[in-house]
């Protein structure tokens, strides 16, 4: 599999640091108003590289943050709680945050490894501080503020292929007193009245942005990682800072071997703002056209080029998204009709390995996407009609390699399974959950194995299981 990497700005094979692990960070939204269409567009990208990636094999460990705490977070607690905004605030990224995960299921997302909050780590920022302060890469500010020295580390812009010079000529630079250089960011910003706050050896406050992601990242996937992802609008200043920070305290050139970045959305050919009137929120969107079609929509596009988000597009994809539930739904009843043996040679195998080629080119889901459907109606035209000429075990095979490539674009996500099916396994998940009670947990890892081998994924939150289906059972 070839990836595009934004840091050397080349098309590189995949590999990762160990066997048939791939450890990958993705930030997370800054909960402070509601999700757009292009948030979602970046969470699809990578759930349809980590389900390939498991398609082949792979154990993926993929985090998402939220920034939990942040100036924006601050401003609208004031604008809706006034003078209680200070003991309001975290009713902000709560509200936003429960949207998050409501949304992540309609949108098919399957659930990350763990969610980390800025808000659970400030002791660990502030440790990375100290040290960074130690070693001389960070300063305080009269205000107790405390700022890293961008011209401290190597190569500083390499990431983004910024120019210092042009930079230093105020280029996105925040105006900041305090500050050696203009060009220098915040690791701790000092309190302000009404804000809220943690302790810390320099003064009360909270938690650059830039600062958070990197600790976060290396505390829950090591050093250094495998990729780590995000919008376009992140590559700069945002994942170069981390990088500079990670150069500092890791002593690493890059701390993740892989960036990437999904390309922004258009509406109307602007990029959405709300400036212009022009952002669509991600629940409308799912409310009018429903996950699948969001899904298709967003795979229809390469994830690296500006997309454009249009009315057509969502038709297009909808259109799409039925021939391909068509074509499912038809084959899986027309099994039984299939005969003993194979009187003709029909399979969707031409489909299936032009789809891994698109798929292993830089995820160029847009052939992918439309391999897929092309195998829809070579099923709905061709293979029906043959099914009689055709072995029972030989239609299996053409449903279970059809329903693995929609899997991985996560289309075919509303098909039910067999009430019977439906109940063994439920039964199964309740004694699964009696073993962990009573602490018998290589038997509880032994059922979880088995139901993995036909498609059933738990996720354990707390004392409840959670179960859900992403293969047909055959």
């Amino acid at each position: 599999m070839r990836i595009y990497n934004t840091a050397t700005r080349q098309v590189e094979e995949f590999s990762t640091y160990l066997p048939k692990l791939a450890r990958g960070y993705v930030c997370g939204v800054t909960p402070y108003d509601h999700i757009h269409v292009g948030h979602g567009r970046v969470y699809v990208v990578f759930d349809i590289f980590r389900r390939y990636l498991e398609l082949l094999g792979y154990q993926v460990k993929l985090v998402i943050n939220f920034t939990d705490v942040d100036d924006k977070i601050i401003a609208r607690a004031r604008e809706e709680f006034g003078q209680e905004a200070q003991k309001r605030w975290r009713e902000v990224p709560e509200r936003y945050i429960t949207e998050f995960f409501q949304l992540s299921t309609q949108l098919y997302l399957k659930p990350a490894h763990s969610y980390p909050r800025v808000t659970d780590h400030v002791e660990e920022m502030t440790t990375w501080i100290s040290t960074l302060v130690e070693r001389g890469y960070a300063y305080a500010a009269p205000d107790g503020s405390i700022y890293f020295q961008v011209g401290k580390v190597p190569n500083y812009g390499l990431l983004s292929r910024q120019k210092i010079e042009e930079l230093m000529a105020g280029a996105r630079v925040e105006p900041e007193p305090g500050k050696k250089n203009p060009l220098d960011f915040a690791l701790w910003k000092s309190w302000t009245p009404g804000e809220p706050w943690w302790n810390s050896p320099w003064c009360p406050g909270r938690p650059g942005w830039h600062l958070e992601c990197v600790v976060m990242s290396t505390k829950y996937l090591g050093a250094p990682f495998d990729f780590h992802g995000g919008g376009a609008d992140l590559i700069f200043p945002h994942h170069e800072n981390e990088v500079a920070i990670a150069k500092a305290y890791l002593g690493l050139d890059n701390f993740a071997r892989y960036w990437m970045h999904v390309g922004y959305l258009t509406v109307r050919g602007e990029k959405m703002s709300k400036s212009l009137g022009n952002v669509i929120t991600l629940r409308e969107a799912l409310a009018k056209y429903g996950g699948e079609t969001l899904r298709m929509t967003y795979a229809l596009s390469h994830y690296r080029k500006p997309m454009e988000f249009s009315q057509e597009a969502l038709e297009q994809a909808g259109e799409m998204v039925k021939t391909i539930y068509t074509a499912y739904d038809e084959l899986s009843q027309a099994v039984v009709d299939a005969g003993e043996r194979d009187l003709e040679e029909v399979g969707v195998e031409k489909y299936v390995e032009a789809f891994h080629n698109a798929m292993e080119d830089d995820l160029s889901t847009q052939e992918a996407a439309q391999q897929l459907y092309n195998a829809a109606k070579y099923i709905i035209s061709t293979v029906l009609h043959k099914i009689e000429k055709i072995s029972r075990e030989r239609a299996l095979v053409i449903l279970k390699q059809y329903v693995e490539m929609a899997d991985v674009l996560g289309v075919l996500e509303r098909r039910e399974i067999p009430k019977q099916l439906k109940e063994a396994i439920e039964t199964m998940v309740e004694v699964r959950s009696k073993l962990r009670q009573e602490r018998q947990y290589q038997l509880a890892d032994f059922i979880r194995e088995k139901l993995k081998t036909i498609g059933v994924e738990l996720h354990d939150f707390g004392p409840k299981t959670y179960y859900t289906t992403r293969r047909q059972v055959i």
